[in-house]
């Protein structure tokens, strides 16, 4: 009777409540949403996966303490790899001409970005990720060049039917989007190690721009 009552209480008109980061650092995203309260709109799910991803980052940071080159390292490239982000969203919103679902995506690809660091600081800590080898250099290379591959089609990409389509802020996004990609590459070097390797994954695929890219309904190159 209770738990009937409590469920025909909107969601929308609920309160977050604070999960401590000490224990939001071992929950997955659907479990800290339900903790938090967090409701069911866009706005709430955008706040979730920001506030988890921020506490998974906190507790990187305190993991690595006593590793100040490698946290500076993992610090930068969070800052990167949210950009890379930032800035395909903003791509994708001017492809299609408006949505805000790319908007959304922003914040909710940080959780993602966060298990992407963990990863990496495991690696860079481990004999497995110093290992060199073959297929760690053409991951490297293959990740190297998808990038490099759709920097380039996006250059000349045109929408097939979008009369209000604002190429400049495009290509405004595109020059961020290409700085952020070619940054992290900088900075991870082009060892073939598996740690590298890993690292580079993230340009491998898009979120949203190679669907507008493969599909010839949507544009041309």
């Amino acid at each position: 009777m209770v738990l009937t009552a409590l469920l025909a209480i909107p969601l929308a008109s609920a309160q977050t409540v604070k999960v401590p980061c000490t224990l939001a650092e071992r929950l997955d995203l659907d479990t800290f949403a339900l903790l938090g309260n967090y409701d069911g709109s866009e706005a709430g799910q955008d706040s979730a996966a920001d506030d988890l991803a921020q506490c998974w980052a906190a507790g990187l940071t305190r993991d690595l303490r006593q590793m100040p080159k490698l946290a500076a390292r993992i610090s930068t490239l969070r800052t990167l790899y949210q950009q890379l982000n930032s800035a395909e969203g903003d791509m994708a919103y001017d492809m299609m001409g408006g949505g805000t679902m790319y908007t959304h995506a922003i914040p909710r690809s940080f959780p993602g970005i966060e298990e992407t660091l963990r990863t990496l600081a495991a690696l860079a800590g481990s004999t497995s990720g110093a290992q060199v080898g073959q297929r760690y250099a053409l991951s490297v290379t293959a990740s190297s060049r998808a990038f490099a591959s759709r920097v380039a089609a996006l250059k000349t990409w045109k929408p097939k039917d979008l009369p209000d389509f604002d190429r400049r802020d495009f290509l405004t996004s595109l020059a961020d989007y290409q700085k952020a990609g070619m940054a992290i590459q900088k900075l991870l070097g082009s060892r073939g190690d598996a740690a590298t390797a890993a690292g580079y994954l993230p340009l491998q695929s898009s979120m949203f721009v190679d669907e507008f890219l493969n599909d010839d309904s949507l544009g041309s190159r």
